[in-house]
């Protein structure tokens, strides 16, 4: 079996992933395990050993284009690992080629990583088109990871995800270091009540 490892972050930010994972099991904080933005898989695959380790065996929702993300918006101020924002291509629902992994590949990832999927649901499309649909068959949700870069994608999640997180309910947001992130976030919590830890952001619902 190999050992999950970090795609675009570092043991850090999945050791965390764990703890939060552990964190709403252990207070009993009901609700699926959501990540918005999974690329190769590394934090849900986190979530999934993590909560088999504690005998649970709840929902994990995976949403993702599994085609890269796309183009930035005027409320970004960059092109994720790109740099400058295409004008001619503003808020483009078409993939700039970053952090593309296909649906195939996070499933081969989790057989590699030797993690079950039958209770693993990969939602795929852009999020404009797939959050809102798709949030009619979540109930409640103990633990949202947002990872979607972007303003806009960060923005789709909050407004239809958001408002499902239970109350003790953990939300860990990725990109908060980034503007058009940040600025989502700020329309659903006010700046002072996101907490950090090692340079990562997180908030706990009161």
């Amino acid at each position: 079996m190999s050992e999950i490892h970090p795609v675009y972050s570092s043991y850090e930010v999945l050791n965390f992933t764990a703890e939060m994972t552990r964190y709403v099991i252990d207070n009993n904080i009901k609700g699926d395990l959501i990540e918005c933005g999974v690329a190769a898989g590394s934090q849900i695959a986190m979530m999934q050993k993590t909560q088999l380790e504690l005998n649970e065996k709840r929902t994990i929702w995976g949403f993702d284009s599994f085609c890269g993300i796309p183009y930035a918006t005027e409320h970004d101020a960059t092109q994720p690992a790109i740099g400058e924002i295409d004008r001619y291509k503003l808020g483009l629902l078409e993939s700039t080629g970053v952090s593309s992994h296909s649906k195939d590949s996070v499933i081969e990832n989790f057989n590699k990583w030797n993690q079950s999927t039958d209770n693993l649901r990969l939602i795929e499309g852009w999020f404009e088109d797939t959050v809102q649909p798709t949030s009619k068959q979540i109930k409640q949700i103990a633990l949202l990871r947002l990872d979607g870069d972007l303003y806009r994608s960060t923005q789709v999640c909050m407004k239809h995800l958001f408002k499902k997180l239970a109350k003790g309910g953990v939300l860990i947001i990725d990109d908060y270091h980034l503007e058009g992130c940040a600025k989502a976030i700020h329309e659903f919590i006010a700046q002072d009540k996101i907490k950090h830890i090692h340079n990562i952001a997180y908030y706990i619902k009161p």
